[in-house]
């Protein structure tokens, strides 16, 4: 990873923190996770993504199911494929202890330009065919991201097919009221993704319910 874009995963993660902070007057103590659980989750406001089945990603697609979101785009080198990697992995662990019906796995690309709907299908799909890859316009996803904490920036004067874009590395796990609930940080594993979704699952909230 360059030296910027280990910024920008700091950067992301203090922005993460400052949000969490704003609800730490709840008595009651969230989970310990490899990430943090937000005291009281967070709304954030209506979106709209396209899907490359020609669909679309918005709040009503998140309600109902526990949605691990993970922002990057398909030409990223090294960050992106490793954490999906593990997130398909947690997929199959979450799988086998009877606690996958009610998820979704999202990736969304922060790279419209390149990312056509046929290349982000077949890119998702390599990592786990339960995978939903999703874009928007670039004010879609720069309000999309701004609220869950999420940064990237593209290269001046970009140019080609070639091009690098730094990002933070998160993967957003949103409850079945489409609320940001926790966030799992980097280096994310499949193992201590499902054992802190357990604990979250364990936690309980009288809204959003339990998945699986």
């Amino acid at each position: 990873m360059s030296r910027r874009a280990i910024v920008f995963v700091v950067c992301g993660a203090v922005a993460l923190a400052a949000g969490l902070a704003i609800g730490l007057w709840r008595s009651d103590e969230p989970p310990s996770i490899a990430g943090f659980v937000y005291p009281e989750p967070r709304a954030v406001s209506p979106f709209k993504l396209a899907t490359p089945n020609g669909g679309s990603l918005d709040l009503d697609a998140l309600k109902g199911k526990w949605s691990f979101v993970y922002f990057g785009y398909t030409y990223c080198p090294d960050v992106c494929p490793t954490t999906l990697a593990e997130l398909g992995r947690a997929q199959k662990l979450l799988e086998s202890a009877g606690l996958d019906s009610g998820n979704q796995y999202i990736f969304v690309s922060v790279d419209p330009e390149r990312d056509t709907p046929l290349r982000l299908a077949q890119y998702v799909s390599f990592f786990d065919k339960k995978f939903i890859g999703a874009t928007g316009t670039d004010e879609a996803l720069a309000k999309l991201t701004r609220e869950v904490g999420v940064l990237y920036s593209f290269p001046e004067g970009k140019k080609g097919k070639t091009y690098a874009v730094d990002h933070s590395s998160v993967v957003a796990l949103f409850d079945p009221d489409a609320r940001l609930h926790a966030v799992f940080t980097p280096p994310q594993k499949a193992e201590e993704i499902v054992e802190g979704f357990r604990k979250i699952l364990g936690r309980g909230s009288p809204r959003s319910g339990r998945g699986g």
